[in-house]
């Protein structure tokens, strides 16, 4: 049902849009609201030719997702040509048999050169049960706030409850709207099961925005008991990826064989100005990160270490690893130093497009812990050149955003 009524209410713009190429309708939906069933009402429709040269129709149709309440009744057919300013009309009539929300379509393809247009038609049928119970929302809306483009939202649970005074029995729930397909739920309030007067049930949304800025949706909540369909509104914000704003650069003291990274710039400047030893000087090699306070999407802050004086190695580790910062943190061999920027971590081994892999490698020191050093690489070249000098390479450890 949700694919229907997306598709229909998506397509009522392409009307409007084809009024420009000399294709215009009186009205572009039909909204024929409550009706009870078994009683039939009727709404017309007058398509004319707006513009100054003729078109024909190509193709009229009723959409085969109509539902059988509806019966169209029209002059407009397959092959008509309307010269500038005649017209012809469509006549829908709503006959609903049994309770509940249901829409059609009428598709009126023609040779003005837009895409093909759609009428479109809604109503919902009731009978005496209609009002005798009510449907409420806690939150009364779901606001996701803003989300990455094609990453997956915290979920939101919103809360179904009948007022009563009688029991209701839900028959479709829908997610409409223009961003319908952004969204989707779980949860335990299932079709054609009663709820109780005083009773509730849960859903749990979710939000892949597909698409950057405002994604507007609803749930649609349809029952014979209720008055009018019962509507949620949801929404929330496509937002691009957050711009990795450090730069993580690579010093090296020739004297020990200690390589060391910062994403500090004051850091930087005090090693560059011999504060730490006149022995460190830049690599030239640098890769980029994200700073502790810009919490992109999948990105993990990553703990830095430094060996315990005359006890562990003469190195500093990074990882951004949870588990393996909490066993550095407990091994008397290293010193935990902090949080110093942000990572995104390889999958199954592999990082993600638009990333290149951060490689660590190990020196072992020749059985003293003191001499062991670690080392992190994302140029291929000086990885090969780290492999050849016998380096132990242990994998990409990061995924530098290039």
């Amino acid at each position: 049902m949700r694919c229907l009524l997306l598709a229909l209410a998506c397509l009522l713009f392409a009307s409007a849009a084809a009024a420009q190429a000399g294709f215009c309708l009186s009205q572009d939906a039909l909204l024929f609201g409550n009706q009870f069933v078994g009683s039939l009402s009727s709404q017309g429709v007058t398509v004319s030719n707006c513009g100054s040269q003729p078109w024909t129709f190509t193709n009229v149709v009723i959409d085969p997702a109509t539902g059988p309440a509806w019966h169209v009744n029209t002059n407009c057919a397959t092959g008509l040509t309307l010269a500038p300013g005649a017209a012809c009309s469509v006549t829908v009539m709503f006959e609903p048999m049994s309770t509940g929300q249901t829409s059609g379509g009428l598709w009126l393809s023609n040779t003005t050169g837009t895409s093909d247009d759609l009428l479109v038609f809604y109503g919902r049928g009731i009978d005496a049960r209609a009002g005798t119970a009510s449907l409420s929302f806690s939150p009364s809306a779901l606001v996701f706030g803003t989300q990455q483009v094609g990453t997956q939202s915290p979920d939101l649970v919103v809360t179904l409850f009948n007022s009563g005074p009688a029991s209701l029995t839900p028959s479709a729930y829908v997610i409409t709207g223009p961003a319908a397909y952004d969204y989707n739920a779980v949860g335990n309030c299932p079709s054609g099961k009663p709820l109780a007067p005083g009773a509730s049930c849960t859903w749990t949304f979710f939000f892949i925005p597909a698409s950057l800025g405002d994604r507007p949706a609803s749930l649609v909540v349809d029952a014979p008991e209720l008055a009018n369909l019962a509507i949620l509104p949801i929404d929330g914000i496509g937002a691009a990826a957050p711009t990795p704003d450090a730069n993580v650069i690579e010093f090296y003291d020739p004297a020990v064989n200690h390589y060391f990274l910062t994403a500090s710039a004051a850091e930087a400047a005090y090693i560059d100005a011999g504060g730490a030893g006149p022995g460190w000087v830049r690599t030239g090699y640098s890769f980029r990160a994200w700073s502790l306070d810009n919490a992109a999407p999948r990105t993990l802050p990553v703990c830095r270490f430094t060996g315990t004086p005359n006890v562990g190695p003469n190195s500093h580790f990074y990882t951004a690893f949870a588990n393996e910062c909490t066993i550095v943190q407990a091994n008397p061999y290293w010193l935990y130093e902090g949080l110093v920027f942000r990572m995104l971590i390889p999958s199954t081994g592999a990082c993600p497009d638009g990333t290149s892999p951060v490689v660590r490698f190990y020196w072992p020191g020749n059985g003293d812990v003191t001499l062991a050093r670690h080392r992190y690489v994302v140029d291929p070249s000086e990885a090969a050149r780290m492999r050849a000098a016998n380096w132990i390479e242990e994998g990409p450890v990061f995924c530098a955003p290039t």
